[in-house]
């Protein structure tokens, strides 16, 4: 009886790591396996989740830059306010810090280069001795009506640059050049000088120093003329001579003569 007993258990005793290693190798596989479901199916989800992410973030960009561009019209359109209220005042220092360093004005076929230089010569010197830029109303038979309606401003997308288009209607002087004594006393006086009414557009471009717009190029696009002061009931068209000297053989003139 004893020596049965011990052939029974010396029987079983082999066999048993033997069924406890196949179980943890089924239990390793059955695992590998679920892990490679999982990873498969996180895999495929988050892959459109991604996609969806980016997609939103492309919207919210655009949305923001559509944002920025009305702003930044919205900042150039009183940027030419300002522009025009200066020259109404006859705060000419105050125009020339409009522009960009290397500003340009194009006026009356002469060409004005770097704001230092040639803007500040239009404005401080040419402007300010005929009282040119004071806003009035268009001179009775001119209106420019159809002209207001071509406003516009546009801006680049990187939103670095812009392009606008303005009406305007002011009044123009110039220095009466004689060598009479009464000219020379009306000089003195704060007289002296041919005035007309002009409209046209201001054709602009604009530049962003840092995070400020200044204007980088003004072009005065004459439409009409005329001898004209506020109050009249008449008005006759005029001809204004253009430049025909350069600076400084003319001291307040242009940089350079354009048609």
């Amino acid at each position: 009886m004893a020596s049965l007993k011990l052939k029974t258990g010396s029987n079983r005793s082999p066999k048993q790591p033997v069924n406890d290693q196949g179980r943890r190798s089924f239990l390793w596989k059955a695992g590998a396996a679920v892990s490679a479901v999982l990873a498969s199916m996180v895999s495929g989800v988050s892959k459109p989740l991604a996609d969806q992410d980016a997609g939103l973030k492309d919207q919210i960009d655009q949305l923001s830059n559509q944002l920025g561009i009305h702003q930044d019209m919205n900042t150039i359109r009183t940027l030419h306010q300002d522009y025009e209220s200066y020259l109404d005042r006859s705060m000419y220092e105050e125009v020339v810090n409009l522009f960009a360093n290397d500003g340009a004005v194009s006026y009356n076929g002469g060409l004005f280069t770097g704001k230092e230089r040639g803007v500040r010569r239009l404005y401080c010197d040419h402007f300010r001795a005929g009282l040119s830029g004071k806003k009035i109303e268009p001179a009775p038979g001119f209106a420019l009506d159809h002209i207001r309606l071509q406003d516009m401003i546009e801006v680049a997308p990187d939103r670095k640059s812009a392009q606008a288009r303005f009406a305007y209607s002011m009044q123009v002087g110039a220095p009466i050049i004689s060598d009479s004594q009464l000219v020379k006393m009306a000089r003195l006086q704060g007289q002296g000088i041919i005035k007309w009414w002009e409209g046209g557009i201001h054709e602009v471009s604009y530049v962003k120093e840092g995070n400020i717009w200044k204007i980088k190029r003004l072009e005065y696009r004459v439409i009409e003329k005329a001898n004209y002061a506020p109050g009249r009931s008449y008005a006759k068209p005029i001809n204004v001579p253009v430049f025909s000297k350069t600076y400084p053989a003319d001291p307040t003139g242009p940089d350079k003569l354009i048609t």
